[in-house]
């Protein structure tokens, strides 16, 4: 007999508080997605104390100055993901603040203030000539994140849909706790963990090509919850590679780097994005598992790691694991250690 699923918690977003976002220039910028930027917002204390500061998401003040029509989609994505994060309650799930209309008919998400994200923490490390994350924070990172999805999949039935670095959020330098955010093409997972488009024709699949499934490339009419587990795979590359997946397979891959930033990589790579950038990447192997570089060198800390990438990034869908599983692989690594 089938658990029937809990309710999500249903609060009505115009019961928020307004509040007051400063300009942009006057904060601390945390970091950025397609579309979007994300800054921190240092709140006033109250008699009964200081507060702790906020995160803020809005429109990009490009996109805002030159795409109205992809300014109201990226502000849609920001409205329907304060919608879902309100209904969400885990503590390896960002937590959702509040929601306000600032510039116009713009929104503006108050999120709970992580220090950095994990994709942030290995541009730096590539910066500084470093090699892999050590293993003890891969391995928290996927417990922490593998827990969330667990959570997501069996309990909230939400298909992230954009499983990358940069959406995984990291709270103290030993990696205490790791959190997902960014559910704004997040999608429902029927009573049978599916996506069927057939039956849904609304509904698409967003998420950003360099990490998505091999079913996601080929527009299946169904895909399940693995897809994100593949995402996850490729999460765990490039905390061994430093570097987002199927970037190191291209002929012209050192140049490209070179002069590309993060944030050019992955507008290029949204699946919204134009049809002259999809044909300028058509070569990269999307939808695959991407080699590792020969030249690392990876001690045995790195066996459960390595063994996780493989089992995530198989093509069926069928042959990965879901959450649960990988929860219990690294409950029973780490009690072995």
């Amino acid at each position: 007999m089938e658990t029937p699923r809990k309710p999500l918690r249903n609060i009505s977003l115009e019961a928020n508080t307004p509040f007051k976002v400063p300009a942009s220039p006057m904060m601390k910028a945390l970091g950025y997605g397609t579309g979007v930027n994300v800054y921190c917002m240092e709140r006033s204390p109250k008699a009964s104390g200081p507060r702790s500061p906020w995160a803020i998401k809005r429109v990009s003040q490009r996109i805002r100055a030159t795409n109205q029509e992809n300014s109201k989609i990226f502000n849609e994505r920001i409205v329907k993901e304060a919608t879902i994060l309100r209904q969400l309650k885990h503590p390896n799930i960002v937590g959702f603040r509040a929601l306000s209309k600032q510039q116009g008919d713009l929104d503006s998400l108050a999120l709970e203030c992580c220090e950095t994200s994990l994709g942030s923490i290995l541009e730096q490390r590539l910066d500084n000539g470093g090699s892999a994350l050590p293993a003890k924070h891969i391995k928290k990172m996927l417990l922490d994140i593998s827990n969330a999805l667990h959570y997501l999949h069996t309990e909230a039935k939400l298909l992230h849909g954009d499983m990358k670095s940069h959406n995984v959020l990291v709270k103290g330098s030993d990696f205490e706790v790791c959190k997902l955010c960014d559910f704004g093409v997040s999608l429902p997972l029927d009573v049978e963990g599916k996506v069927d488009f057939r039956k849904n024709p609304e509904l698409r699949y967003v998420g950003t090509t360099l990490w998505c499934a091999p079913e996601v490339i080929a527009e299946e009419d169904v895909i399940d919850s693995k897809a994100d587990i593949f995402s996850l795979g490729l999460i765990i590359y490039e905390t061994i590679a430093l570097t987002p997946p199927h970037m190191l397979a291209r002929d012209d891959s050192e140049s490209y780097l070179e002069t590309s930033t993060e944030e050019d990589m992955l507008n290029e790579a949204d699946t919204e994005g134009n049809e002259t950038t999809e044909m300028s990447l058509s070569d990269l192997a999307y939808g695959t598992r991407p080699q590792i570089p020969q030249a690392l060198e990876l001690s045995d800390d790195y066996n459960i790691v390595m063994e996780l990438f493989y089992l995530c990034t198989n093509n069926l869908p069928i042959d990965r694991p879901t959450a649960k599983i990988i929860l219990s692989s690294l409950n029973q690594h780490n009690t072995k250690n």
